[in-house]
């Protein structure tokens, strides 16, 4: 049974929607992380119980045409978060990007992502204006850090590095692919912001880039 068919299971069912919010307390967390980039604490902390709430809110509210669950209730708890923030005056987000609520899902969900990818990219003290200034401009270029970034989260060793070192094996990447250090020196960032958007959750991000194409999109 996917989580969908357990969520309809769960709208009846006491039991199960207990079993279902155990179970999918890590990914709140992890959304409520992403979010705010932040450590959350499991035992004592507002915004866990604010994603808690919203999670057993999106089983309620939630049917077939909004699409994927977990999409769903990732939307709903950065929602109800962004409400907690606000009313408390908390600027851990960039909330000037929410100055218009839009009541479009789609639409509310792309923002969403988006200050999610924001706050995956500061960890590696990257902005957006600086992927702006070293996308590559040839589509060749392009096809290699794709390459590249598929190359790194393809292996696990090479993953874990970037994730704890917070840059790039580039050693190990010459000798696999055997690419010129400049070329990957050069486009560090670029390859970065591949690699985040390829292996978290960034679905619509994640649509533009795909290891058969033969030039990102991004």
């Amino acid at each position: 049974m996917d989580i969908n068919d357990r969520v309809y299971v769960a709208k009846k069912d006491p039991s199960e929607r207990e079993k279902l919010i155990e179970e999918y307390t890590p990914f709140i967390i992890k959304q409520l992380s992403l979010f705010t980039n932040k450590y959350i604490d499991e035992k004592n902390s507002d915004e866990l119980s604010i994603g808690l709430i919203a999670f057993n809110e999106a089983i309620d509210s939630f049917d077939d045409t909004k699409g994927s669950f977990l999409s769903f209730s990732s939307l709903l708890i950065k929602r109800r978060l962004i409400d907690f923030l606000r009313q408390n005056q908390q600027n851990t987000i960039p909330l000037e990007l929410y100055v218009e609520k839009s009541t479009d899902y789609e639409a509310e969900n792309r923002k969403l992502e988006m200050i999610s990818f924001v706050n995956l990219l500061s960890l590696y003290n990257i902005t957006l204006d600086d992927l702006v200034k070293q996308s590559p401009k040839h589509a060749d270029t392009r096809k290699i850090a794709t390459k590249i970034a598929y190359t790194i989260c393809e292996n696990r060793g090479l993953l874990e590095y970037l994730k704890s070192k917070k840059n790039l094996p580039i050693k190990d990447l010459v000798n696999i692919l055997k690419v010129s250090r400049k070329t990957i020196e050069k486009h560090r960032k670029y390859i970065i912001a591949l690699v985040i958007i390829i292996s978290e959750d960034l679905p619509l991000l994640k649509q533009y880039i795909s290891p058969e194409s033969e030039v990102s999109k991004i």
